[in-house]
């Protein structure tokens, strides 16, 4: 490769003798193993596509998890909220969202206890809300 780099000769034991083809099957052996495993991560290392297995088993994963959770949600109301609730607003609705639409509305002096109170629209805190000024 390089003309002015002489690389020494490594020298090279012979198989030879009765133990000579145990030797190189336990040598061949040793290699394949080697062999497989850097091959083995490598190939987990670099794959990105799911094979059809694995595909099957995490589509079947997911499935379990969510027939799971949606059986505990129904069993245990008591312990959280269930998932249904966190869909619908909780908030009361207030039949005159400020005081210029009650008194559009023709209602003024609103008392307290009544659907239509809500204490933000009483700043004096008398009772009495959307007040004649």
């Amino acid at each position: 490769m390089f003309p002015h780099v002489s690389m020494p000769t490594l020298p090279l034991q012979t198989l030879e003798g009765r133990e000579a083809l145990d030797k190189a099957a336990r040598m061949q052996r040793r290699f394949y193993q080697a062999w497989q495993r850097q091959g083995g991560q490598a190939a987990r290392r670099h794959r990105v596509v799911l094979g059809p297995v694995d595909l099957v088993l995490l589509v079947c994963l997911t499935l379990c998890m969510i027939a799971i959770g949606l059986g505990l949600d129904r069993m245990y109301p008591v312990v959280r909220p269930s998932l249904s609730h966190a869909l619908h607003e909780d908030l009361p609705v207030r039949p005159f969202p400020d005081c210029a639409d009650a008194h559009d509305a023709g209602v003024f002096d609103i008392p307290a206890g009544t659907a239509a109170y809500t204490i933000d629209q009483d700043p004096d805190r008398d009772g009495l809300a959307c007040e004649r000024f």
